[in-house]
């Protein structure tokens, strides 16, 4: 009777660690086969997300040959009337779908052009262009007075106007509340930010600083410090990390597309064919002159800056003072240069955004920067 009972306990026993062996190695089979099919998803994604950038950069070719286009039809300006300003439906390709759109950088305020130096333009005199036309008048060895020079030349201070514009934009449509404060010192943080100098708020004799700005004490003094960047703005994201910045003003700044951080190595005027209503008011004309600005571009666009300044309501709305210097030919404009594509290529479960800068120069189109973050993520309004 005993055996029979140790008999039966060793069966048992038996059968416990069969069982046991077996569970082990169905889940060790199963955790292979999860990881397999992880592999094989991994792949699979990394694949596609190869093909979406090949897209990628067929949209980028295909912005280009629209720009490209749109300039040897008419050189001189750039309108939202254009072929490259047409918001395209989505696209499909193969397992997916592409979309895009071209934005005119150039529609919007540069902050870095807060760091431009002034300039001096040559007035033309027509006294002298007289003088020039009757030759048997002038004197060969007459040398021109110095002091008559200096009198045909404005300087205009590109940075002075960019501020005032800023310091509009922020009063009338992004911060009406000042919950950054005055809407001056706005100007003076960005301008602190992007100036190797370390006075605070552009603080010197005889400027128009607020003394508001941060220079890297202040930002050396939070609580995860850091340093000012001291160098231009590369992307509108680095505005998160200024003084006072809140999520609302950011997510202004950014999703109704007011502002841009282009380089400064080439004048970057504002479009007046492609800027927006709060843009133009920015600028300094009233709702009505605005509202008629762009009534008359959309039946007809502005085909050279003389042709906007000399429109009658934009005629009528400006001063003198304002002819030659804030709205001076230097910082408006009815061309561009620089374009933002914006996109986004999915292919099965993968997807690429697309934000690609591109500079067209004497007609020719080139890609000067890339970023694949996800803009959709700071877009507050439904306008273009």
């Amino acid at each position: 009777m005993q055996a029979l009972n140790r008999t039966s306990r060793q069966q048992g026993i038996a059968l416990i660690t069969a069982l046991i062996i077996t569970a082990i190695a169905v889940s060790l089979a199963a955790t292979v086969m999860y990881r397999q099919q992880i592999h094989i998803r991994f792949s699979g994604n990394i694949a596609h997300v190869e093909q979406a950038y090949l897209y990628a950069n067929g949209m980028e070719d295909w912005a280009g040959t629209f720009l490209e286009k749109s300039y040897k039809k008419h050189p001189g300006y750039d309108s939202l009337k254009d072929d490259w300003a047409v918001l395209l439906p989505p696209i499909p390709i193969p397992g997916g779908v592409m979309n895009g759109q071209l934005f005119d950088l150039q529609a919007r305020i540069n902050l870095n052009s807060l760091n431009r130096k002034p300039i001096r333009v040559r007035q033309q005199n027509q006294n002298n262009n007289q003088n020039n036309n009757q030759g048997t008048n002038r004197s060969p060895n007459r040398q021109p007075n110095p002091n008559q020079q200096r009198r045909q030349e404005e300087v205009i201070d590109i940075a002075q106007i960019t501020r005032n514009r800023i310091t509009s934009l922020m009063r009338k449509t992004i911060d009406p509340d000042e919950e950054m404060g005055p809407a001056e010192n706005f100007s003076d943080i960005v301008k602190d930010w992007i100036d190797k100098d370390q006075t605070n708020g552009n603080l010197k004799p005889h400027s128009a600083g607020s003394g508001f700005g941060a220079e890297s004490p202040y930002y050396q003094s939070l609580e995860k410090p850091y340093f000012s960047a001291d160098t231009l703005l590369v992307s509108p994201t680095e505005l998160r990390l200024l003084k006072d910045m809140n999520k609302k003003v950011y997510k202004k700044l950014l999703g109704d597309q007011l502002i841009s951080t282009l380089p400064i190595r080439l004048k970057t005027p504002i479009n007046v064919n492609t800027a927006k209503e709060e843009i133009l008011k920015a600028i300094g004309f009233d709702e009505q002159t605005v509202s008629n600005i762009i009534k008359k571009r959309e039946e007809e666009p502005f085909q050279t800056i003389n042709s906007f300044l000399d429109f009658d309501d934009v005629r009528l709305a400006l001063t003198p003072s304002q002819l030659t210097g804030h709205l001076s030919k230097e910082d408006l404009d009815v061309k561009s240069s620089y374009f933002l594509l914006q996109g986004m290529v999915r292919i099965n479960h993968a997807r690429l955004f697309v934000n690609s800068l591109l500079e067209r120069k004497r007609g020719k189109v080139s890609v000067i920067m890339r970023d694949f973050s996800n803009p959709q993520k700071i877009k507050t309004s439904k306008k273009n």
